[in-house]
């Protein structure tokens, strides 16, 4: 090659620098979330939270999305090329893809699933980082326990689904046969603590109720609650029904109770209806809760997100960046594509603390948010 050929090109590497490198079969993350229909909304803020993460920690690797609603992968994408896969609000979508990922051994990482059954499918596949509704109500079951003074008068409306009773049952079981806590791991050449005790039960003469919602619904039944005079709430409703409760609520002797509930409220029209209203409505929502300011983690995913979306990064986007970043680091540290679900063993640490097992299992982190008008951008 003469000199001037040798100028030609290197004014062109200099000019035209290459774009980001075609991820090659070991670099290619794939998220599937929805970005039509009803849920689209909520499946850009997963693809921006993603995305972001991409961009802080990703380096080369490139990041695929396919929209859940169509069912079609990129074009010139194939699953040769993934290392890992991230996604999905619906699980009947889940089930439906399931068989193709346990047939070309891909692993996935499953922010929005909350049924430890449909993972159970792929047992060495698939990875879940949302609290199952069991959790969930183990979760609020143990906050009522750690409370400095225990409700003496606990109301439970719930609601139909299949879903929603274990989240009661779970919470009921935990009130009267707390689990202990799970051992504490010993520095290296050092004895293990003593385990910590569990929590002691609620009291013998606290007083649990379980009310459907439909009953609360009518001036019967609301005013039957209101005349037990709850020292708590608990919801275990569909948004639907959250929703139609809360003017009935707001206009009861119930109306300055405090009112738990989980993950599947965890959406602005609940917040913001309950909010307007003067209801004291908490929410366990996964990873950290994005409105505290004491973690450094949160305040730099805040900054960066509004700097690059200038809106606030929602819980969903909050979890989304989390199982990208989970997977960069699982795919980052493996020598060979076999080893990526090894390495996603274990506890991690992005906005909340994971620890994730095979075929869906783990602890995922929950994290109370009281819902404030101020706090109502944080939700999807």
């Amino acid at each position: 090659m003469n000199a001037v050929l040798r100028l030609v090109l290197l004014i062109s590497i200099v000019l035209f620098p290459a774009g980001p490198a075609r991820a090659d079969e070991e670099k290619v993350f794939l998220l599937t979330v929805p970005l039509s229909g009803p849920l689209g909304p909520l499946g850009n803020n997963a693809r921006e939270g993603a995305e972001l993460a991409l961009k802080t920690w990703g380096g080369a690797y490139a990041l695929e999305t396919m929209d859940e609603n169509s069912g079609e992968f990129p074009e010139d994408l194939s699953l040769d090329r993934v290392s890992v896969a991230l996604g999905y609000f619906t699980e009947s979508r889940f089930v439906a893809d399931a068989p193709r990922y346990l047939y070309t051994k891909k692993p996935v990482l499953l922010p929005y699933l909350t049924s430890g059954e449909a993972a159970g499918r792929g047992p060495a596949s698939f990875f879940r980082l949302m609290p199952t509704y069991r959790e969930q109500g183990q979760f609020l079951g143990l906050e009522v326990l750690r409370m400095k003074k225990r409700p003496q008068r606990l109301l439970i409306v719930d609601g139909p689904g299949d879903g929603l009773a274990v989240l009661t049952a779970a919470f009921q079981e935990t009130l009267t046969s707390p689990p202990a806590p799970e051992p504490a791991s010993a520095a290296p050449g050092q004895k293990p603590p003593k385990p910590a005790p569990a929590p002691k039960p609620l009291d013998a003469k606290a007083e649990v109720r379980v009310m459907g919602g439909d009953r609360l619904a009518e001036p019967e039944g609301l005013a039957e609650a209101a005349e037990f005079r709850p020292d708590l709430i608990i919801l275990a409703l569909s948004l639907d029904e959250a929703l139609r409760l809360a003017p009935g609520l707001a206009g009861s002797k119930m109306a300055k109770t405090p009112i738990w509930s989980g993950t599947f409220l965890g959406f602005r029209e609940v917040g913001a209806a309950y909010a307007s209203l003067g209801l004291n409505l908490v929410l366990a929502l996964p990873a950290v809760n994005l409105a505290d300011d004491g973690s450094k983690a949160v305040q730099d995913f805040n900054r960066r997100y509004l700097a690059a979306y200038h809106h606030h990064p929602t819980w969903v986007s909050a979890l989304a960046y989390d199982s990208l970043n989970l997977a960069i680091k699982a795919v980052s540290s493996a020598g060979a594509p076999e080893e990526i679900p090894s390495r996603l063993f274990g506890e991690h640490h992005a906005l909340g603390v994971y620890q994730l097992a095979p075929g869906g299992g783990g602890n995922p982190p929950l994290d109370f948010m009281p819902v404030k008008a101020e706090t109502l951008g944080y939700l999807p």
